[in-house]
C-alpha cells in the first residue's frame, strides 16, 4: 500500500438537485415534522385534569370533612362532591349502583362493602374513632354526665330526648336502645322520644327546643350551631366506634381518590377531626 493511500474506499450518496417538482415536497415534509414536535411539545407541557371527585360519608364526617373539602380543593385543583347520609344509607346508596369514588363510614360498614365488592379492600384505610355525647340547646344549663346514676336521672327528667331511630339504619340507633334498657329507663324515654336519621337532624331538634337533650356521636354535636355540647356519656355506658375510608370498585379517578383519603388521614385532616372530638390513631 502506497504512503498516503486511504486504507479504505468510503462510498458517498449521490448528490441530489433539488428541481422545482420537489420543493413544494420538500415543505410539506417540514411542515409535518415542526407539527408532529409541536404536537408533542404540547402534550408535554400540559398539566394533568383536574378531577372530580365524589365522596359518599356518614353524618360523623360532616362538619370536619367540609371544611378539608375546601381545603384540598384549593391545594389540588380537583373538585369534590359531598353526599352525606347515615350507616345504613351507604350501604342502600351503592347496592343501587350510585356514582361515588370514596367511601367513609363505620369500619365495619367498609369491611361489608368490600365483602360485596362495592370498594376495594386494599384500599381501606382506619381513619379515627368516635364516642357517643350529649348536648343542649346553646344557654342552657349543663346536664350530669358524671356517672350511670346521673345521666340517668338526666334522662328522666328530660322533658323530650332526641337520639337516632334505631330503625333507620344509623350506626348509633340499636346501641342506645341497649343503653336504655341497661339503665332501665326505656320505656320512660321511649314516650318522649324524638327519633331523628342523622345526627345533625339530632343536633337540629335540640337547636330548635323541639328535643330537651341530644345524644349522638359528638362529632355531630361540637360544631352544630345553635346548642351547647354537654359531654361525653359515661365510659361504663359510652362506646368508641372505629372509621374508615376507601375507594369504591367503579371509580375512574382512582389515584385522586386515594390521594384525598391520604389527606383527611395526614396531619392537616387529622388536626381537624381532633377538634370535632375524634380519637385519631398515629398514622
Amino acid at each position: 500500500m502506497k504512503h498516503g493511500a486511504p486504507c479504505c474506499k468510503i462510498k458517498r450518496a449521490p448528490l441530489v438537485r433539488e428541481t422545482e417538482a420537489s420543493r413544494p415536497r420538500r415543505d410539506a415534509m417540514r411542515r409535518a415534522q415542526l407539527l408532529s414536535i409541536a404536537c408533542c411539545t404540547t402534550v408535554l407541557s400540559t398539566p394533568a385534569a383536574a378531577a372530580d371527585i365524589r365522596v359518599l360519608a356518614t353524618g360523623v364526617y360532616a362538619s370536619s370533612l367540609r371544611d378539608l373539602i375546601a381545603l384540598f380543593e384549593r391545594q389540588t385543583g380537583d373538585q369534590l362532591v359531598l353526599t352525606i347520609t347515615n350507616a345504613g344509607g351507604v350501604l342502600a346508596k351503592l347496592a343501587a349502583h350510585e356514582d361515588a369514588d370514596v367511601v367513609m363510614t363505620a369500619s365495619a360498614g367498609v369491611d361489608t362493602l368490600a365483602a360485596r365488592g362495592d370498594v376495594r379492600a386494599e384500599t381501606k384505610v382506619e381513619v379515627a374513632r368516635t364516642r357517643l355525647g350529649a348536648a343542649v340547646k346553646s344557654g342552657t344549663a349543663l346536664p350530669d354526665l358524671t356517672g350511670e346514676a346521673g345521666f340517668r336521672e338526666t334522662l328522666l327528667a328530660a322533658p323530650t330526648v332526641a337520639y337516632i331511630d334505631p330503625r333507620g339504619g344509623g350506626t348509633s340507633g340499636a346501641f342506645f336502645d341497649v343503653m336504655l334498657t341497661r339503665l332501665g329507663v326505656i320505656d320512660a324515654v321511649h314516650a318522649k322520644a324524638v327519633l331523628c336519621a342523622t345526627g345533625a337532624e339530632v343536633a337540629a331538634a335540640v337547636a330548635s327546643g323541639r328535643a330537651t337533650i341530644g345524644l349522638t356521636q359528638a362529632s355531630e354535636l361540637i360544631d352544630a350551631p345553635g346548642v351547647a355540647f354537654a359531654g361525653f356519656l359515661p365510659d361504663a355506658l359510652n362506646a368508641s366506634t372505629p372509621y374508615a375510608a376507601a375507594v369504591t370498585t367503579r371509580t375512574q379517578v382512582q389515584r385522586s381518590a386515594r390521594a384525598f383519603i391520604a389527606f383527611v388521614t395526614g396531619p392537616t385532616g387529622s388536626a381537624r377531626l381532633k377538634q370535632a372530638g375524634w380519637n385519631v390513631p398515629p398514622h
